[in-house]
């Protein structure tokens, strides 16, 4: 009888934990939330200027196709150092200036055939420059924005040179980057000949 009860307390005894194992328990979850969160965090912070050069990469392709379904050259501009994109038909951006020195009233745009803008996301910016080389900027005529809500301080804006594509899907050989807080950055090339987009991995920018 006193054999039973001994050998049930010891039973009862190996059904818990000892110090010791809970300590190797925690030893093992720290060791592993070690080598899974660092990789989780760099994921997250790399997730906005992977959008941002996406959203880039989206637009100049969209532009393309305008330029080949309207049969005319398309343009995009990016507000070096800030944020702002602006994409339009190269001829009406034109015409449009040209016809504001004539006094000549134009009619309202729409996104279909006028001037178009957007943002890239808060905290990302174009690059002002590429590979150390300044970017030339110059503003745009108010006339050349006629429709857009936001007509007024787009104007006020400095863009770029123009990345234009031609009705046959050709481009001007570009290059612009999007760069976040940490001074790192995704290139975006625009190759002249096919006007395809090549994105870059994310990179340290080179002072």
């Amino acid at each position: 009888m006193r054999r039973e009860n001994l050998d049930r307390c010891r039973t009862l005894a190996r059904d818990g934990f000892t110090f010791a194992e809970l300590l190797l328990v925690l030893a093992l979850l720290l060791i592993v939330t070690g080598l899974v969160f660092p990789p989780v965090l760099r994921l997250m912070a790399d997730q906005p200027l992977k959008e941002a050069a996406e959203r880039a990469r989206v637009q100049l392709a969209t532009v393309r196709l305008k330029a080949l379904d309207s049969s005319s050259a398309w343009q995009l501009r990016f507000e070096p150092g800030g944020r702002h994109y602006l994409w339009m038909p190269t001829e009406s951006s034109a015409s449009t200036t040209a016809a504001s020195s004539a006094t000549t009233v134009t009619a309202p745009t729409n996104a279909a055939t006028g001037p178009t803008s957007g943002e890239l996301p808060k905290g990302i910016n174009f690059s002002s420059d590429i590979n150390g080389v300044p970017l030339s900027i110059e503003r745009l005529p108010l006339e050349s924005l006629t429709g857009m809500s936001n007509a007024y301080q787009l104007s006020q804006v400095g863009w770029s040179a123009p990345v234009t594509f031609q009705p046959d899907g050709s481009a001007v050989d570009s290059e612009l980057a999007v760069i976040d807080s940490t001074n790192r950055q995704i290139r975006l090339t625009v190759r002249g000949f096919t006007g395809g987009v090549i994105v870059s991995p994310i990179e340290k920018r080179r002072r």
